[in-house]
């Protein structure tokens, strides 16, 4: 349950909340649009929409016209100005943040260097970013969401995350302490992945995929429009060729040996001779640079390869590229659509890649994103109505 859900004394039901996440995701709804695509009774609805609106979760507004000669409807809304989240992304380098409306429109980013790793110097850091972002926005916040990349137990503790050299940290519970809002804490890809399934490229997608490549390898799933729990390493470690490169656990030409930006930029750097950078490797590719070139369209062939695989053991068509290194696909096209090709039917790929670059900010924005699944159906912070 959310921060203060309750309208005339009683929780908002399963249904009530659904009626007005559907609002939220989809936009403004007559009663008549809501009660065909949910299979309600115009009583149930009524009843249904009758606490939300009294707790100022939904409003009214400007009539839907529909066709035929029926006379226009109500239009049912939320008021997304009246919210502010807050997102945060922790990586090794930087603390990413935002603020966002109740529909995850960013109004607002702050980026500062990680001072330190130390769990008490990152909670401090990250305390005195929501203080600065909160007085600039001038009024409260309704909740913050932090995302990490790792393992996540619970919402609560940071069981393990590599990129922070952090193992059992009770990272929720230690922000709420400093925080004086709810406080929503997990892994950065599912929140990268709940940011697209509600307000991004999934939206609208009853089942789709999120591959992320960079630093490390991201894999977010939603079936039946439910976000599945994913553990990546079978993905991140997935074979593509028994010959190729060594990953850091030893697997011979696994997702990881190619596709991370630390694999990639090795390889070049170990034959020319000298230590090259990922957006350097990529220029060089372009350019027809012959080491360069090889490894990225090695990469993405393994890359189309991953893809094939997530879409034939999952059943999703629609999977979207992203994170830091997925610049390689543009690069190196031709390879990606050749390795998706290499294990499909004789009717060939059913696939459909969404190539989306997105940087630290938009994981920020899924950030939000945990926070708002977290909280609403909700009051605002500030009643503005």
């Amino acid at each position: 349950m959310g921060r203060d859900d309750i309208a005339a004394g009683v929780p908002f039901s399963v249904l009530s909340k659904t009626v007005a996440i559907d609002i939220l995701v989809h936009g403004a709804r007559s009663r008549a649009q809501l009660t065909k695509s949910m299979g309600l009774s115009a009583a149930t609805l009524t009843r249904l929409v009758k606490p939300l609106l009294e707790a100022g979760v939904l409003v009214e507004t400007d009539p839907i016209r529909t066709p035929g000669r029926g006379r226009a409807s109500l239009a049912l809304d939320v008021v997304a100005d009246r919210y502010r989240f807050a997102g945060v992304k922790l990586t090794t380098d930087s603390i990413y943040a935002v603020v966002t409306d109740l529909r995850s429109q960013v109004l607002d980013t702050c980026v500062q260097p990680v001072r330190s790793l130390e769990v008490s110097d990152v909670v401090e850091e990250v305390s005195e970013i929501v203080a600065e972002l909160r007085s600039r926005a001038g009024r409260p916040l309704d909740a913050v969401g932090v995302t990490v990349g790792g393992v996540v137990d619970a919402g609560e503790i940071v069981a393990d995350s590599p990129f922070m050299h952090w193992r059992d940290v009770a990272l929720k519970a230690l922000l709420s302490k400093r925080l004086d809002v709810p406080v929503h804490l997990d892994n950065d890809v599912v929140g990268l992945t709940q940011a697209q399934h509600w307000f991004g490229h999934g939206r609208g997608y009853t089942d789709f995929a999120l591959f992320t490549v960079g630093a490390g390898i991201g894999y977010g799933l939603v079936l039946n429009n439910e976000v599945i729990p994913t553990g990546v390493t079978p993905v991140s470690h997935l074979p593509i060729d028994p010959s190729g490169p060594l990953c850091h656990l030893g697997h011979r030409g696994c997702t990881t040996a190619y596709l991370t930006s630390a694999a990639v930029t090795s390889a070049v750097s170990a034959v020319l001779g000298r230590r090259v950078g990922y957006d350097e490797v990529l220029g060089l590719a372009a350019a027809g640079e012959p080491v360069a070139r090889r490894v990225v369209d090695e990469a993405a062939g393994a890359l189309g390869q991953v893809a094939a695989a997530i879409s034939s053991l999952t059943g999703v068509e629609r999977i979207i590229l992203s994170g830091e290194g997925v610049h390689l696909a543009e690069t190196a096209r031709a390879s990606l659509d050749e390795g998706l090709a290499r294990y499909a039917g004789p009717r060939g790929p059913h696939t459909e890649l969404v190539i989306r670059p997105m940087d630290f900010l938009e994981w920020a924005r899924g950030a939000a994103t945990i926070a708002i699944q977290g909280e609403f159906p909700c009051r605002p912070a500030v009643d503005q109505s």
